[in-house]
């Protein structure tokens, strides 16, 4: 059984992750070199907040262990990505950034085709239970795309994936609030 704390918890996590992927898009955008590595927490709060959303969710299928695998490590590897975007490269010049990024850029790609691979499995776990979960889903995966993919992708199109990623991550937060809510009023 989940604890309605835990659950709370977990809610007010992927708020903010939600609100933190929502502010460093924003800030980005406005004023780069003013960013203080708001996007650093994203995953952060992620990996705070998914477990108790997967158990929220009830369904212990192989495909929903294998999401929450994949979440977790996806989420993971993006805490080392976000790291070296919001603190150590905008300390560097393009030329060690270019020396790390050869070293490092298969680690990279394997990092993001984990966490799209992971959103597109969580879309497919959260589809089969309709409602916000859904739509939760949907949004992830979709907003997973150009996220994962950002030397593909056109750089609005992966601010816009952002923005659409953190949606999911309020919808199913706050999700997580009303049934903690529910909850302790029954």
């Amino acid at each position: 059984m989940t604890s309605r704390a835990f659950l709370h918890l977990s809610g007010m996590a992927l708020c903010a992750a939600g609100l933190a992927y929502f502010a460093d898009t924003l800030v980005d955008a406005v004023a780069p070199a003013a960013n203080p590595g708001i996007g650093g927490f994203v995953p952060l709060m992620g990996l705070i907040g998914f477990p108790g959303f997967w158990l929220s969710l009830k369904n212990d299928g192989p495909l929903s262990l294998l999401a929450l695998v994949l979440t977790m490590a996806g989420l993971a590897g993006l805490m080392v990505v976000t790291f070296l975007m919001n603190f150590l490269f905008p300390a560097l010049q393009g030329a060690e950034i270019g020396a790390i990024l050869a070293v490092i850029g298969p680690h990279l790609k394997v990092i993001g085709v984990t966490f799209l691979l992971s959103a597109l499995a969580v879309c497919a776990v959260t589809w089969r239970m309709g409602g916000q979960l859904r739509i939760g889903g949907v949004l992830y995966a979709i907003g997973a795309i150009p996220v994962s993919l950002p030397p593909l992708m056109p750089p609005l199109l992966v601010e816009l994936g952002a923005l659409v990623v953190g949606s999911a991550l309020l919808v199913w937060g706050s999700g997580l609030i009303q049934r903690r809510a529910a909850v302790a009023t029954s």
